[in-house]
C-alpha cells in the first residue's frame, strides 16, 4: 500500500493544455502512450475515491484494482467533445466499479448467511419433531415401544427381535402396526395443539 502511495505521488498533475493534447493523441491517433499518461495522471483521483470506501487495509488494494478498471473504462469511453469534465466522468465509472465489486463480495456472504439460517431453522424443526416422537414413544405400552425402538432405531431384524421379546413374528407385526397407529394419532393430536 505504501509503495502504491509513493508511486502516485511521483505522477505530476497535467495542466489543461497537456491534458487536451493527450486526449487528441489518444482519440484521434490512438496513441497508447497518451492513454497510459492519462491513466497515470488520474491515479490520485482513484486513490481519493477508494479511501472513501475502504475501511480495512486488506481490501484497499483490491478496491484500487477495481477502481483502476473503472478508470480505464472511463478513459476508453470518454468523449472530450461532449463538454463534461473527465474527472466527473471518471468518478462515476470508478465508483460504479467499486460498488459492483463490494456488492459481489457481499452477495456470497448473504447467501451463506441465508443457507445457514435455513439449515438452523430446519435443525430446530427436526429437533422439535424428534422430541415430540420421543414423548409419544414413552406414552405407548412397553412391548410396542420395544418393537418400534428395536426395528426403527436399533435396526434389528424382526425375527431376532420377536425371539428376544418371546413372541411370534406375526404377533410382533400386529403390535408394530398398532404402535404405529398409536404414534400417528398422538402426533396428529400434538401437531393440532401446536
Amino acid at each position: 500500500m505504501d509503495l502504491y502511495f509513493k508511486e502516485i505521488c511521483k505522477f505530476r498533475l497535467l495542466n489543461p493544455a497537456e491534458e487536451q493534447e493527450l486526449w487528441e493523441l489518444y482519440k484521434k491517433e490512438e496513441s497508447l502512450e497518451a492513454r497510459q499518461e492519462l491513466i497515470k495522471a488520474y491515479q490520485p483521483l482513484v486513490y481519493k475515491i477508494v479511501r472513501q470506501y475502504a475501511g480495512r487495509e486488506e481490501v484497499l488494494m483490491d478496491l484500487i484494482q477495481e477502481a483502476n478498471l473503472g478508470l480505464i473504462k472511463a478513459v476508453d469511453s470518454y468523449d472530450p467533445e461532449r463538454g463534461v469534465k473527465f474527472a466527473t466522468f471518471a468518478s462515476y465509472h470508478i465508483r460504479g466499479r467499486i460498488l459492483d465489486y463490494l456488492q459481489e463480495g457481499i452477495r456470497p456472504l448473504l447467501e451463506i448467511k441465508q443457507v445457514s439460517h435455513d439449515y438452523l431453522e430446519r435443525e430446530v424443526e427436526l429437533r422439535c419433531l424428534f422430541d415430540r416422537v420421543k414423548a409419544v414413544l414413552e406414552e405407548i405400552p412397553l412391548k410396542e415401544r420395544a418393537i418400534i425402538e428395536g426395528i426403527y432405531l436399533a435396526d434389528k431384524n424382526a425375527s431376532l427381535l420377536a425371539r428376544e421379546l418371546g413372541i411370534s413374528l406375526s404377533y410382533l407385526y400386529r403390535l408394530q402396526k398398532k404402535a404405529i397407529r398409536r404414534i400417528r394419532g398422538k402426533l396428529a393430536k400434538l401437531i393440532k395443539e401446536g
